[in-house]
């Protein structure tokens, strides 16, 4: 039985990249969770999931971006499921961005007024119950960190693993060839006006912002997690 593929992922791991590639790979459509019939948060129109008036809906043969829980009602639903993680430190630092800069300026949320060593801490809290829910299930996880070494490998992976489909060198390079940084961020210039969604997409940029305080707090709330995970603190 055909079933879409779920892949979850705390905010900011790289969830949108991963999806395009997966989708592309497999040839079938790109989706978000949380667009839905009613969805307003902004124009869909223009964005490349959704272009051509492609619907609010999850078809049968769909790739699924989400950032929910494995207990939530909204990804009730039989799927594949996909866990995408990412080094948390660097997730905590594009979040950061994204919700006091790209949110505020394309008027998604009205104000943005936390201060960063508030923010690791309330954050680190957040990624690690996480990413801890899903290690606690038997859902396959990916490392956004693999995509960015080497992603023709690690897309060939991932589809061979979750589909049974073994994709040819070429296919694979052409995919990743449609979704560099710069494309993808320029697929988005048309949805947003303030187009920040595609930051730096680098790992280890969490070194260029935490102090000493904010490796320490977050060491003391993410060990479990980023241990579990196979990430040195």
């Amino acid at each position: 039985m055909e079933m879409p593929i779920v892949l979850t992922e705390y905010p900011k791991s790289g969830g949108s990249w991963i999806t395009s590639l997966i989708g592309d790979a497999l040839n079938v459509p790109k989706r978000d969770i949380y667009v839905r019939p009613g969805f307003d948060l902004f124009d869909t129109s223009d964005h490349p999931w959704y272009k051509n008036g492609a619907a609010h809906d999850f078809p049968t043969q769909s790739v699924v971006k989400s950032h929910e829980l494995p207990d939530s009602k909204l990804i009730d639903f039989e799927a594949k499921y996909l866990h995408l993680v990412r080094d948390g430190r660097d997730v905590i630092v594009s979040r950061w961005f994204f919700d006091k800069d790209f949110l505020v300026k394309n008027g998604i949320t009205a104000s943005f007024d936390k201060n960063f060593d508030d923010y690791v801490e309330e954050k680190a809290i957040e990624w690690s119950r996480y990413v801890l829910a899903w290690a606690s299930t038997s859902t396959l996880t990916i490392r956004y960190e693999d995509f960015l070494a080497d992603p023709e490998t690690a897309l060939g992976s991932v589809v061979q693993k979750i589909s049974g489909t073994t994709l040819s060198p070429g296919l694979l390079a052409d995919v990743v060839g449609m979704h560099t940084k710069e494309k993808f961020a320029r697929s988005l210039s048309n949805t947003f006006k303030h187009n920040t969604f595609v930051r730096k997409g680098i790992s280890g940029d969490w070194k260029n912002h935490f102090s000493r305080r904010n490796s320490d707090s977050f060491a003391s709330i993410a060990h479990d997690a980023m241990s579990l995970l196979g990430y040195a603190l």
